[in-house]
């Protein structure tokens, strides 16, 4: 029943989505396929290549589906199914990871995802303002993020690694699933040899990591060296775009900048205020959304309501822990 309520959810989801958005035309997942996207965009090939790669289905999905939707199956159907079947990933994976992190809570908590999700990517991206921009690999990388941080809390290495090169083929910010173990399973001591020596597989683990990720995003540099634009652009000034919540001026990112007070839908105030409620693992996952930001402030256009990919998941996962420990003392259990 998880599932196909969740399946269910994130295809309503998706349709919402696609609804309200639209693809920024040097970044879009069609130029992308072709090897022509703008180079800061063109590096995340894995879900456009995807998608290119089943586009013979489409006759197959027209002849079987096409009663059922209400628009000609098209390219952009296929990164719609591909949408809905990595956030029912995402969603019906949390719990897993939840667990991991001995925060045994009900599955149907996970669906607090929807709610920051609903509001970043639809409600403040399209809907009610903002930029209305949609790229194909951004629910993915959530996905990815989840799934890749699972095999990782659980030494399974193989899979790990799997998951993280495909993550790392869909957008860089594969590194946070790195991050995210490292600093979950770090055993501090304050002799310096005890703390390289018990964390040393570990260490060992993340250098690897590190080289992976260096070397992929190195060899799609240098594949896509002759796109037009720059791998890395300037970001849009963050400090102009909060001016306009008091001086009322109109940004291309929201119309009304007020409404970047309400991302998140306000979940993120949660684990703030309830900070000493989080569990270890929790206080540890906010300090990779501190850094999380802090890169994004150097790197991303903020005020794009879509650039928070995997904070997503790490401020939902937080609430949850926060909320579980706050009912559990509120009836004694601890």
């Amino acid at each position: 029943m998880f599932f196909v309520v969740t399946l269910f959810c994130s295809t309503i989801f998706t349709y919402y989505y696609f609804l309200f958005t639209h693809e920024y035309p040097p970044g879009n997942a069609q130029n992308i396929a072709s090897g022509l996207a703008d180079k800061v965009f063109q590096t995340r090939i894995l879900i456009p290549f995807l998608g290119d790669f089943l586009k013979p289905c489409i006759p197959i999905l027209s002849f079987l589906f096409g009663w059922l939707v209400p628009y000609p199956i098209t390219f952009d159907v296929i990164l719609q199914v591909i949408n809905i079947l990595f956030l029912t990933l995402l969603v019906i994976s949390t719990p897993i990871l939840l667990k991991i992190l001995e925060c045994k809570v009900s599955n149907w908590c996970a669906f607090l995802l929807f709610i920051p999700l609903s509001w970043n990517y639809i409600a403040i991206n399209g809907l009610i303002d903002g930029a209305g921009l949609f790229y194909c690999y951004d629910i993915p990388s959530l996905a990815f993020y989840t799934i890749g941080l699972i095999f990782f809390l659980k030494n399974s290495w193989f899979w790990f690694y799997l998951i993280f090169i495909f993550a790392n083929l869909n957008r860089e910010s594969a590194c946070f699933i790195s991050l995210s173990g490292f600093l979950l399973q770090l055993k501090l001591y304050k002799n310096p040899k005890l703390l390289l020596r018990l964390n040393q597989n570990l260490i060992i683990h993340i250098v690897t990591q590190a080289i992976l990720w260096i070397f992929i995003r190195s060899l799609l540099s240098w594949i896509y060296r002759e796109n037009p634009g720059l791998f890395f652009e300037e970001p849009h000034s963050m400090g102009m775009f909060l001016a306009g919540i008091w001086n009322g001026n109109s940004h291309w990112a929201m119309q009304n900048a007020a409404w970047f007070l309400t991302l998140f839908a306000g979940i993120w105030l949660v684990p703030v205020i309830g900070f000493n409620k989080l569990s270890s693992y929790g206080k540890k996952l906010t300090l990779v959304g501190v850094i999380y930001l802090i890169s994004l402030f150097f790197r991303s256009n903020m005020m794009e309501t879509r650039v928070y990919n995997e904070l997503n998941v790490i401020i939902s996962i937080c609430a949850i822990i926060c909320l579980t420990n706050f009912i559990k003392t509120k009836r004694g259990f601890a």
